[in-house]
């Protein structure tokens, strides 16, 4: 189970680098966010793993910050106009990560391990529907985890 929300916490961070990077210049769409995908990855590796739904709710107590933060950024990309209408999907499932990792953190506050659980199998599915747009977006890194 611990993977599982682990995971979860990992895509967040994933879309929250396509995001980030998709909206710089130089670098392809896709390179860059392949490119951020990369570094947010290793940023959340540094991140202890929890041991215990205490140390749950802590980790997704410091992801959601960077994930809001990441939610204002994406609001304000133009990806190009042939990736429009997935882009919109991919960040509107974004939004659902973001609000699974929240979930998640509530029901660890509370100490409900089988809502964590729940919530987590939820969250498997949000992510794999990223990462299927990903995929569709010409990702080659940020649509696995």
């Amino acid at each position: 189970m611990r993977d599982t929300v682990m995971s979860v916490l990992r895509a967040a961070f994933l879309v929250l680098g396509i995001a980030v990077l998709a909206g710089c210049g130089g670098k392809s769409y896709t390179a860059q966010a392949d490119a951020i995908c990369k570094k947010y990855t290793k940023q959340t590796s540094a991140f202890a793993k929890p041991t215990n739904i205490a140390d749950l709710a802590v980790l997704a107590d410091k992801t959601l910050p960077l994930l809001d933060k990441a939610a204002n950024e994406l609001g304000a990309l133009e990806p190009p106009p042939e990736k429009r209408a997935v882009a919109d999907r991919w960040l509107a499932q974004f939004r659902k990560l973001r609000e699974d990792v929240r979930e998640i953190r509530d029901r660890a506050r509370a100490r409900d391990l089988k809502g964590v659980t729940t919530i987590a199998l939820r969250a498997q599915q949000d992510n794999a529907k990223a990462n299927d747009l990903g995929t569709r977006l010409g990702f080659k890194l940020c649509n696995k985890n």
